[in-house]
């Protein structure tokens, strides 16, 4: 199991991912913080094998490469960099907030070996997602981008109502419950990688 802290300003932002690595077999969120000092502190007192974390994020002071405590085991960190340079080291992935979620939970997955690729469990849903109709991929494709009924209907220049029919399809097919495990299929699905 890959335990992860993840450490944001945003509390939404920390639900959100915190939910989104939830729902992976492999992975396990054992905390958040809003803050660097707060970071550090359950950092070293959790020993996470993750630490997802904003590279702006204030007080990060022991987290960064170099700064650790050797006593203490040092977690890596997974950076969503507002800032254009950050030492290397332990740091595993530099992302921005333009990349795709997949590249985050592959990311995190990478530390403790597992490939995503080959998590077999969610065969029936791949395939199911193969057997949606264009609309409803194309609006799978937009949920994953994280935009509301609202913006998917102004994208796709459909109503609302539109929309919430095709996600209640697309629920219904996937035989899940929310939102935001159909978001999760879709990263682990094919259509994710073609995108």
């Amino acid at each position: 199991m890959i335990t992860v802290i993840v450490a944001h300003e945003h509390r939404l932002v920390r639900q959100a991912l915190s939910k989104i690595l939830s729902l992976q077999n492999h992975v396990l969120v054992v905390g958040d913080a809003a803050s660097g000092s707060d970071a550090v502190e359950k950092a070293e007192k959790l020993c996470p094998d993750v630490v997802i974390v904003d590279s702006a994020l204030p007080g990060l002071n022991g987290m960064l490469p170099g700064e650790s405590s050797e006593q203490k085991k040092k977690p890596e960190v997974v950076v969503f960099p507002r800032r254009r340079s950050i030492a290397d080291g332990d740091v595993i992935s530099h992302l921005t907030y333009n990349d795709n979620i997949a590249a985050l939970v592959e990311a995190v997955l990478e530390v403790g070996g597992v490939n995503a690729s080959d998590i077999g469990d969610d065969l029936k849903c791949r395939e199911a997602i193969d057997d949606l109709t264009k609309r409803e991929k194309q609006v799978l494709s937009l949920l994953a981008e994280g935009l509301s009924n609202k913006l998917i209907a102004h994208r796709m220049t459909i109503t609302e109502r539109t929309v919430k029919y095709h996600i209640s399809n697309i629920l219904r097919k996937l035989d899940l419950f929310s939102r935001t495990e159909a978001v999760v299929a879709f990263l682990r699905s094919d259509l994710a990688s073609s995108q």
